[in-house]
């Protein structure tokens, strides 16, 4: 039973890492409402006492706060601005928006403008880990936004976040910038260690010394996973899939430019994906280029 004290949500969204975390929000008594594209995903919440809507619109009306958690800018703007079936056609004035989208910080900025227009609040809080850390609550959520909108938000952010890593790094759009950083560093990684497996290749090296350089080398903590990948000789069920890696180093580029390292991992990630592979785990990506999958 939901507790009346607390406000009612909306969540739009129930994706790999959406679904728990909507989960987290029912678990702690809100009354909440919870749309997708495909509707069989939000059904399982349904069945355990969330409403399921037919729109975005439709789950936002009377809720105090929205929560998003979308693949790319132009499903966020669709979903919010829609003329007939948006967030914007129902939600009541002083609506709390919270996006924990990686759409990056210029779509993160423009869509709080907008809102606003609307007297609607907004904080950009996406969200950094995997879905075990979606299920378990121990994610990290870096935050932009005004401080008073933040305390609004944190309750939620706690529910699938560590609380002890649902951080506030500045204004709007500083949330979604912070993640960027984050995931630059994981695509050029995941790129470094798959030209590093390959240079051990064309030299020649057993496979196993190459494995124990990695293991040994700055990135040794990113290797355990695409390890796992090269062991089984198959990709994995994909946490995080190729082809949303790629789309957030499509934004690093737009959002700075002159970004090489970064440049190259989105090539690698695209030829991938030209190859069949964009609904893999992204960390096959380094045993793609390897040519060892």
């Amino acid at each position: 039973m939901s507790d009346t004290n607390l406000p009612r949500v909306a969540f739009l969204g129930l994706g790999r890492m959406g679904a728990p975390m909507a989960r987290h929000v029912l678990a702690a008594g809100y009354d909440l409402a919870v749309w997708n594209r495909t509707r069989d995903k939000a059904e399982p919440l349904g069945r355990d006492g969330a409403q399921v809507a037919d729109t975005p619109a439709r789950a936002a009306a009377g809720r105090q706060v929205v929560v998003l958690m979308l693949a790319t800018p132009d499903a966020v703007g669709e979903v919010l601005f829609d003329p007939d079936h948006g967030v914007v056609a129902t939600a009541e004035p002083g609506t709390l928006v919270i996006d924990s989208s990686t759409i990056g910080p210029t779509a993160s900025r423009e869509i709080a403008a907008q809102l606003g227009g609307h007297d609607l609040h907004y904080v950009d809080a996406p969200v950094y880990g995997s879905v075990a850390p979606a299920t378990e609550g121990t994610l990290r959520v870096f935050a932009g936004g005004d401080p008073a909108d933040f305390e609004r938000a944190r309750p939620l952010l706690g529910l699938w976040g560590d609380p002890d890593k649902v951080d506030l790094v500045g204004p709007v759009g500083t949330g979604s910038a912070a993640k960027l950083v984050v995931n630059l560093t994981l695509g050029t990684s995941i790129a470094a260690i798959g030209e590093a497996l390959r240079l051990g290749r064309v030299l020649d090296l057993e496979q196993s010394l190459v494995d124990s350089l990695i293991e040994a080398s700055p990135l040794g903590a990113a290797f355990p996973p695409i390890r796992a990948i090269m062991d089984s000789g198959k990709p994995q069920p994909a946490n995080f899939e190729l082809g949303l890696l790629r789309k957030d180093l499509d934004l690093c580029l737009a959002e700075a430019g002159d970004l090489a390292l970064t440049a190259a991992a989105r090539e690698a990630c695209q030829r991938a994906m030209a190859a069949g592979h964009g609904s893999d785990d992204a960390r096959a990506l380094a045993v793609l280029m390897a040519g060892l999958l």
